[in-house]
């Protein structure tokens, strides 16, 4: 127990020390997000001293830019699970890996819905009332207390999952499907309910009629997998760009040269290679001897230099390869970029899926240091997998690497196609249901849409959300969206065209009018202003480490087989 306490907070400082390590457009992106949270600290720290006073809220609109920001926050939260689907029910591997990234945005989604509240509270120092068990909890008539319950609980479940898996590709262990799997098919629930009790906090209240409406909850459920899943394409591009890399021996070739690939020396195996495989690879022992020696007559044993590679992108071979001394680099060249898949040290395999399924080469193995290699014909290799350790660790480690491929993209571009068809649909049966009726209660409506007696300050907001959301539908039906490029206009268009449409053209209008009848309008003030952005960047400042400590362990640069290196040299 105390080995695996201390294992673990190895594992939390070298995530920890990796984090500030990066080039000069990691460090110049933190310390911008950094300035920007300081901005935002010295606003919240003006408006702790004098009150709400200095934001543009005030009796008549109590709500304002905070609760719109964390309204279509918890959307971008909840959006994790339309990743979560198709890989933990309909088995789609290509999302494996976008599945943590994810759920990691979801975490600091969370963070700023909490971080929003925390800033709406007048009196910050009574937030420890809403923890249950300790303050006074108005449990369940209050959906307050819920929506803290269903945030929180979000919160631990995307921390734990994702936690857990990458400590898991750390250690380069299997991670056990009891101790997370249950918990994927409770947030894929979680997800739902916190954005469908975010709607109930303003369906419930009857005296503000705008919000009154039962397709609410559907409404915020379509935008927040239209949003979402947008964002999530935005952020895994930057990813792909930031992580090409250019492997040990290769600094002069360019993204489309042809590799050249220098004979290596070969030999035949013997018996010392395979027990120098077994000590690397414990599952290996359980291999009879009679299977090694059919083995032995068929694999070889290759030395390579630094730099040389192993195999190329879009070869056909059957062989598959593991480590017995030295280490591999796995690229993949796609879209004019090559970057790290997977890295293998002793005792890990490359090479396995394409051998097995007989298919081309998908990536480009290049020796990092000078490397020894058992070459396995995919034959021989079938035949290993016959024993069960062996075909366990195998098939666990044929997922150990990070493909961001665009027909992932492609995927998750076809589903904010779909929500966003559905969202534009429920705004329309909304706005109809709205002005058809013709009654007293469409005053908030006409207030948003053409302005109310002479006041109009949010037709501008809602009419370019209205032009972004339609502009960005007739996009995805497009093939144009197809192409990466347009991908980020029409994503940025849907972000955008949202956030405007959950935010400020939800949460004010149905303040405006006042159940008196009495019309005053909101404008965020520049503390206001400051603040979010303060929590913006607070939020994309946790996400950024994520990544940073993530995608290392996904490309295995950063395990505990490396735990002797440096942190730069771990990180890859």
């Amino acid at each position: 127990m105390t080995q695996a306490i201390r294992n673990y907070f190895v594992f939390l400082g070298r995530c920890g020390r990796i984090a500030f390590v990066g080039d000069w457009r990691y460090y110049a992106w933190m310390g911008l997000l950094t300035a920007f949270c300081l901005l935002g600290l010295n606003a919240y720290a003006k408006q702790f001293v004098n009150g709400l006073i200095v934001t543009g809220m005030s009796n008549e609109v109590s709500w304002g830019v905070y609760i719109a920001n964390f309204t279509f926050l918890v959307g971008v939260a909840a959006a994790a699970v339309m990743m979560v689907i198709p890989v933990y029910i309909y088995n789609n591997e290509e999302l494996h890996d976008l599945v943590i990234f994810g759920e990691l945005l979801a975490v600091a989604a969370i963070l700023m819905c909490l971080a929003f509240v925390t800033v709406d509270l007048g009196r910050p120092d009574r937030f420890w009332h809403l923890i249950p068990g300790i303050g006074q909890f108005n449990f369940p008539a209050s959906m307050l207390s819920w929506d803290v319950i269903v945030l929180n609980g979000y919160l631990l479940l995307n921390v734990h999952i994702c936690g857990y898996l990458l400590y898991c590709r750390y250690q380069r262990k299997l991670p056990a499907k009891w101790f997370y799997v249950p918990f994927v098919f409770i947030a894929i629930v979680w997800a739902i309910s916190i954005h469908t009790v975010t709607a109930f906090l303003y369906v419930g209240l009857g005296g503000r009629p705008f919000w009154n409406a039962a397709i609410v909850g559907p409404r915020f459920l379509a935008s927040a997998f239209t949003a979402g899943p947008a964002l999530i394409i935005l952020a895994i591009q930057v990813v792909r760009r930031v992580t090409a890399t250019v492997p040990v021996g290769e600094a002069t070739r360019r993204p489309g040269d042809t590799l050249a690939v220098k004979a290596p020396l070969k030999r035949a195996a013997t018996f010392e290679d395979l027990d120098l495989l077994a000590r690397h690879l414990p599952q290996f022992v359980s291999v009879s001897m009679d299977l090694r020696q059919d083995i032995l007559r068929r694999v070889t044993v290759l030395e390579v230099a630094a730099g040389e590679a192993l195999l190329r992108q879009g070869d056909t071979d059957s062989d598959a390869f593991f480590v017995l001394q030295g280490r591999v680099v796995v690229e993949r060249e796609e879209s004019g970029r090559r970057r790290v898949t997977r890295s293998a040290g002793p005792g890990e395999q490359f090479g396995e899926v394409s051998a097995l399924a007989g298919t081309p080469r998908m990536a480009t193995a290049v020796a990092e240091e000078a490397t020894r290699v058992l070459r396995v014909p995919a034959e021989a290799l079938r035949k290993l997998m016959k024993t069960p350790e062996m075909n366990k660790i195998i098939r666990a480690r044929m997922a150990e690497r990070l493909m961001i491929t665009d027909h992932a993209l492609m995927t998750l571009r076809g589903i904010v196609q779909v929500s966003m068809l559905i969202n534009v649909f429920l705004l329309v049966n909304e706005v109809f249901k709205e002005f058809y009726s013709g009654n007293l209660h469409v005053a908030s409506s006409k207030y948003l849409f053409i302005g109310l007696h002479g006041y109009h300050a949010l037709v501008p907001w809602i009419w370019t959300a209205i032009a972004f959301n339609l502009t960005a539908m007739v996009l995805l039906l497009l093939p144009v969206s197809r192409s990466l490029k347009w991908l980020n206009v029409t994503c940025v268009l849907c972000i955008v065209g949202i956030w405007i449409e959950k935010g400020m053209g939800l949460v004010i209008p149905g303040f405006i009018p006042t159940p008196l009848g009495a019309i005053v309008e909101y404008t965020p003030s520049l503390n206001e202003t400051l603040v979010c952005f303060g929590i913006w960047a607070f939020g994309l400042l946790c996400y950024t480490v994520f990544l940073r400590m993530s995608v290392p362990i996904l490309q295995g640069t950063l395990s505990k087989a490396n735990e002797g290196k440096s942190g730069a040299a771990a990180s890859g």
